[in-house]
């Protein structure tokens, strides 16, 4: 069975919503509840971007074929070269979603992979405390989340989105339904009536053309 475009979407804001642990209070609907605005994505979309733009110089300082000298698993460099690869993406997205903050799913792809790369940051900084710098790891750390404002209010604002969207479809189909509704209280045409009206234009039509 497949779900309704506007359902689905619901469903992946609020698998979103559960993946980035934001706060009760921002995940339930309140009465200081602020919706935010189309017109903020650009704002938050420069700023998650920011982040990417200064972990940067700070990848540039990780040496993961020095770690497989010492006896790291080569897998690791594997991993670095797609963190650093997700980190330049992230940048592209939130340009493209920066330009049509009103893409639903643009919007939720680039979360998801603002999560994946938080995910597989975290995987890693262990081993660049262990084999190679501690310091430089805390500042990857420090910088990554720091500042987590601006992912948690795009993630409120796609959540108001599918929302927005669920509340128009349920709208549609309470009219489609009031339709059909309508037309199926309407009395039936009896086949003897139909019938009757039938003949009676025949022979009007036969009475006009003697």
């Amino acid at each position: 069975m497949h779900l309704r475009p506007a359902l689905f979407a619901t469903v992946l804001a609020v698998a979103t919503a559960c993946w980035f642990v934001v706060p009760a209070q921002q995940q339930t609907a309140s009465a200081d509840h602020v919706p935010v605005d189309s017109s903020e994505v650009p704002l938050l979309a420069g700023q998650i971007s920011q982040r990417s733009e200064h972990l940067k110089p700070m990848f540039g300082e990780v040496h993961t074929a020095d770690w497989v000298a010492k006896g790291a698993p080569e897998a690791y460099t594997s991993q670095w070269n797609s963190l650093t690869e997700q980190n330049r993406l992230i940048q592209n997205d939130m340009a493209d979603i920066a330009q049509h903050p009103e893409g639903m799913e643009d919007v939720m792809q680039a979360l998801f992979r603002v999560h994946r790369f938080d995910g597989d940051l975290n995987s890693l900084l262990g081993a660049i405390r262990r084999y190679q710098n501690p310091a430089l790891a805390d500042l990857i750390e420090s910088v990554a989340t720091g500042d987590q404002s601006s992912v948690e209010k795009l993630q409120q604002y796609v959540l108001d989105l599918a929302n927005d969207k669920e509340r128009l479809l349920s709208v549609e189909d309470e009219e489609a339904q009031r339709c059909r509704s309508i037309l199926a209280n309407q009395p039936p045409v009896h086949t003897s009536t139909a019938k009757s009206i039938k003949a009676t234009g025949s022979n009007k039509a036969t009475g006009t053309a003697k």
